[in-house]
Order: structure tokens, then sequence, then C-alpha cells
């Protein structure tokens, strides 16, 4: 009976030695994979990604960002495309545009409800003709400075006075050649 014991012990023995070592295998396997997960994950990288329109949300779902084009029956002055960038209410405070018109315009707006409804107060504008200017426009929507440059090389900083008893608007223009003031008539005045 003891050469039974003995048979069945290192039986045994070498049973809880194969179970031993596919315990230490797994346990290997298992902490491998771990680590594997803990490596931080590189998203796929796409070469290109071709869209009509991208939106960009913030954590709050409110519009941050839009890429795109205007519909075609747009209401400003040339169909544009482009960047725009919105305030945490979701209204459009900027943006970078090219135009239909072959114009390029980069704006910056005032917030909804302050001033006048057209909200533009800062545009740096190039036309086709490659003429260029930069643009302040207070609450009014009226200009206060502006420098400008023509397609023939010519311009300057002009500033504006705007007279609206009289009906009229001065602007003094500076240029290297010296200095040019000039009264325009608005409206029916």
């Amino acid at each position: 009976m003891t050469d039974m014991m003995n048979k069945r012990i290192r039986t045994l023995e070498r049973r809880l030695k194969t179970t031993q070592g596919a315990l230490a295998v797994c346990v290997l396997a298992g902490a491998g994979l771990m680590l594997g997960a803990l490596r931080p994950m590189q998203p796929d990288v796409a070469e290109e990604i071709r869209t009509l329109r991208l939106v960009v949300v913030d954590d709050a779902g409110v519009t941050r960002v839009v890429i795109g084009q205007d519909p075609v029956d747009t209401q400003r002055r040339s169909r544009a495309a482009g960047i725009t960038i919105h305030d945490r209410h979701g209204n459009e405070r900027g943006g970078m545009s090219t135009f239909d018109d072959d114009s390029v315009v980069l704006a910056l707006d005032a917030p909804v409800g302050v001033g006048s409804p057209m909200r533009d107060r800062v545009a740096m504008s190039v036309y086709p003709n490659g003429a260029a200017d930069v643009m302040v426009i207070d609450n009014q929507t009226r200009a206060v400075a502006k420098l400008a440059s023509d397609a023939e090389g010519n311009g300057g900083p002009m500033l504006f006075k705007w007279d609206m008893e009289a009906m009229q608007m001065h602007v003094k223009t500076l240029t290297f050649d010296g200095e040019r003031v000039e009264t325009i008539k608005l409206g029916d005045g």
C-alpha cells in the first residue's frame, strides 16, 4: 500500500507543478495584457477628410467653430467659404473667409446686443485687384479709422468724423506726400 500511495503522491506532485506552471503563464499573460492596455492608444490618422461642413461644439454642445461654405442664397455681398468662430452662446464673433468675388476677409464682431445689429467691428480685407484695408468700426457701424492701400500703391491711414446733424462725414487721410481732408455728404443731406 505504501508503493501505491507513493505513486499517487508523485502523480499529485506532478499535477501540482503542471498547474503551478500553467497558473504562472496565465498570470504573466494577464500582466502583459494589462500593461498593453495601459499604453496610450494612438488614434487612427486619416490622410484626408473630405466634407462640406464641419461643426465643432464645446462640452455643452454649443457650436464654437464652423468650417464650411455659405448657402447658395446667402445674404452676404458674395458667397463665402471659410471658418467662423462662435462665443459661448453659439453666436458668431468673427471669422476668415474667401469670397466668390475673389476677395478675402478676416472680421471680428461685437457680442449680440451691443450696438447696431450689424456687429462687425474690425475687418481686414484684401480685394480682387490687390487693394487692402484694415478698418475699425464703432457701435453705430460707422468707420472710425482705416488703414488702406489701393491697387496702384497709394493709400495711408484714414480717420473719420461723423456729423449726423449736417449729414456729413469728414475724412482725414495721411499720405507720404501730406495730409488730405475731405467732406462727404451722406444720404439726402
